[in-house]
């Protein structure tokens, strides 16, 4: 065999006899023609316009496919043809793939990030030192919707109790949690009747995260869907690779148990990708003698979107915030079009995040948004204030019960004594301002004679043996005839 002869392979039946050894030009022409098929052009939208408006899209759908199934084949042929010298596969070309590299990525076997999580918030849970407790509650008045998670969530998370949220102040039911031996603490807030949002707080020392809901489906709402059992499940972290995303996949898996029932065959699912996280909740099952499995969805389905994460139990005023996300940080994302999704991650200090009135010493507070309270309760953007107005006991108020029952609260506050008197005194304005100028409109005015007082020069009735005045319009007649 020469040199520059290159070995085939061997012939489809298996024998080892040998094909013709390929010379040098023969691999050129084959690689360009590998190369020219690659390049082929394609079909498009043109080529289907004989066809009515609705089939054309499908039609090229259907021809595009067809012809990278025609191409594929090309070139395995020519791979084979080719042998040892065959050029090598390409990598597809994904989102994930074409990430710019993080410097927060953590390597395996990193000694640093070992001994930073054998002493954080969660290394209890890890050394099997508490049981996982779970409490569940949401936002107050919440609606059917976010209940119905509520309970789904509870059937997802073994050792959870759900309790109505009233109008208890966040931060003393954190306290009642510590109380209880709760080691975990889930929040669920709505908007405009349905949930958007899932704060999640480790106990007793913290951190807090609040993540975004979004492409919620419930169980009833899927197709194809099978009942939840009472059996621990396993519980499955994917591509949490950052330093956040540690904390993060730490912080979920405090949430079940250690031990997982794997007669139940439940799985719980946590898969990040570009920082959204997808759960799912399965089942999985054993076909042809453990040849091959199925999955069979449990439900619910959700994406979650971290916001912030916050060190310590949930503090909206004066809380240290780890991470925020920028919503108008541009990223490498943007420019593989990945649907403006925000991979960098900054430390608070390089991110305005101020975004509603500063006032006295609130101004020169920690760079969050502080002043008049407004929006979600669980969204330390838009509420500056985690507890419930009750009254100024410096203004001479009783603090108002945080609940009653049956009955309406009788008292009323500093706040409300000041509102009332700004309406009634734009209302007693309006009322002098018209009493003194428009008051005739309510009274009625003076005296009005009767037309039939008024003689005929007083109101310019000429006398009846008066002659007709001049007529205003052109006509032929002579003046007096024209009646």
């Amino acid at each position: 065999m020469g040199k520059n002869s290159v070995k085939r392979p061997k012939l489809e039946d298996g024998s080892d006899e040998e094909m013709e050894d390929l010379k040098p030009t023969e691999v050129e022409k084959l690689k360009k023609k590998y190369d020219e098929i690659k390049q082929q052009p394609t079909s498009t939208k043109s080529d289907f316009k004989h066809l009515p408006k609705n089939e054309q899209g499908k039609s090229l759908r259907k021809a595009l496919k067809k012809e990278k199934k025609e191409r594929r084949k090309e070139r395995e042929k020519l791979r084979e043809q080719l042998g040892d010298e065959a050029p090598s596969k390409e990598v597809p070309k994904t989102i994930e793939s074409m990430r710019e590299h993080d410097d927060t990525m953590i390597q395996e076997e990193d000694e640093e990030v070992a001994h930073d999580e054998a002493h954080d918030e969660f290394a209890s849970y890890f050394n099997r030192e508490t049981t996982p407790k779970v409490l569940i509650t949401m936002t107050p008045k919440a609606k059917m919707m976010t209940w119905k998670l509520c309970f789904e969530l509870k059937k997802c998370i073994p050792s959870s109790e759900i309790y109505s949220r009233k109008n208890v102040p966040l931060k003393k039911i954190v306290k009642q949690a510590n109380e209880q031996n709760f080691t975990d603490l889930i929040i669920v807030s709505e908007n405009m009747k349905q949930p958007n949002g899932l704060m999640i707080c480790h106990l007793p020392e913290g951190p807090t995260a609040y993540f975004k809901i979004n492409s919620l489906t419930f169980t009833k709402d899927l197709k194809r869907k099978g009942e939840s059992t009472d059996h621990f499940p396993e519980v499955i972290l994917n591509n949490f690779n950052t330093r956040l995303g540690h904390s993060i996949a730490r912080m979920l898996a405090c949430l079940f148990p250690h031990d997982p029932n794997f007669k139940g065959r439940r799985v719980v699912t946590f898969h990040n990708q570009r920082d959204y996280i997808f759960f799912r909740h399965h089942r999985y099952e054993f076909k042809k003698e453990g040849e091959k499995a199925a999955l069979l969805e449990l439900g619910p389905r959700f994406t979650l979107r971290l916001k912030w994460i916050q060190k310590g139990t949930f503090d909206a005023k004066w809380g240290e915030f780890e991470r925020m996300l920028a919503h108008r940080l541009l990223t490498a994302a943007t420019r593989f079009q990945a649907a403006k999704l925000l991979t960098a991650r900054k430390p608070l200090g390089a991110i305005p995040v101020r975004n509603r009135w500063a006032f006295g010493e609130d101004a020169r507070g920690p760079e969050i948004a502080v002043g008049a309270k407004g929006g979600n309760q669980q969204n330390p953007e838009l509420h500056t204030e985690d507890y419930a107005y009750n009254g100024t006991p410096s203004k001479g108020d009783i603090p108002l019960p945080e609940w009653t029952y049956r009955t309406s609260t009788m008292g009323r506050t500093y706040l409300d004594r000041m509102i009332s008197l700004v309406i009634s005194s734009i209302m007693w304005a309006w009322f002098s301002y018209h009493m003194y100028y428009h008051s005739g409109m309510l009274f009625g005015h003076w005296y009005m004679p009767y037309l039939s007082e008024f003689t005929d020069e007083e109101l310019g009735i000429p006398p009846d043996d008066a002659p007709d005045p001049e007529y205003w319009g052109h006509h032929t007649e002579e003046y007096g005839t024209y009646r």
